[in-house]
């Protein structure tokens, strides 16, 4: 999903016609704020999608990268990593590995790197990090209609936006029951 679909999401909850019609392509109905209210949108879904990333659902990549000299520096990574989950080799086989503040010592010359990262700032056009098995469009949506609705002091609107954020959310991460094991009486 790119940041444009959540934005023009985002926007159509708003009402934000002029947005939407500026993000398909269409002239008509734009206003002197709609480029503005577009790069406030960017910024704000930015926030939303660090906040979230840092606090309930991280942003995960696998990457294969080249070891040299038995050691992979962070720097080396596409994303700057957060927590480093684990190493594989090119079959998909676990691999040993041990962390360094500044590298993993890794004992093969390739390896598949599993880890946690920090979002950049994402443009207008770029796809983020999360898939829609990991939070849906909709949800980012909501989280961006709270934000926005915060910055143009509409309150009540941004509580009930958050309220649908958060929902959407806890769907997302919900902890399945367990099962205990039954009680006896003796």
């Amino acid at each position: 999903m790119t940041v444009k679909d959540i934005v023009k999401s985002s926007a159509a909850l708003l009402s934000r016609e002029d947005v939407c019609d500026y993000l398909s392509g269409k002239q008509g109905g734009i206003g002197d704020d709609t480029v503005p209210t577009l790069n406030t949108m960017v910024t704000l879904l930015n926030l939303v999608i660090s906040e979230l990333s840092a606090t309930y659902i991280p942003m995960v990549k696998r990457e294969q990268v080249e070891i040299v000299g038995g050691k992979l520096y962070y720097t080396a990574l596409k994303n700057t990593p957060l927590k480093v989950l684990n190493v594989y080799d090119a079959l998909g086989k676990e691999i040993p590995y041990s962390e360094n503040a500044l590298y993993l010592s890794v004992s093969t010359d390739n390896a598949i790197v599993e880890y946690e990262f920090v979002p950049p700032n994402y443009g207008l056009e770029e796809t983020i990090g999360y898939t829609e098995k990991d939070i849906s469009q909709g949800a980012l949506a909501f989280g961006l209609a709270a934000e926005y609705s915060i910055c143009k002091g509409a309150f009540d609107e941004a509580v009930m936006w958050h309220k649908r954020y958060v929902e959407s959310v806890n769907n997302k991460r919900k902890i399945e029951n367990v099962k205990l094991k039954t009680r006896s009486w003796q």
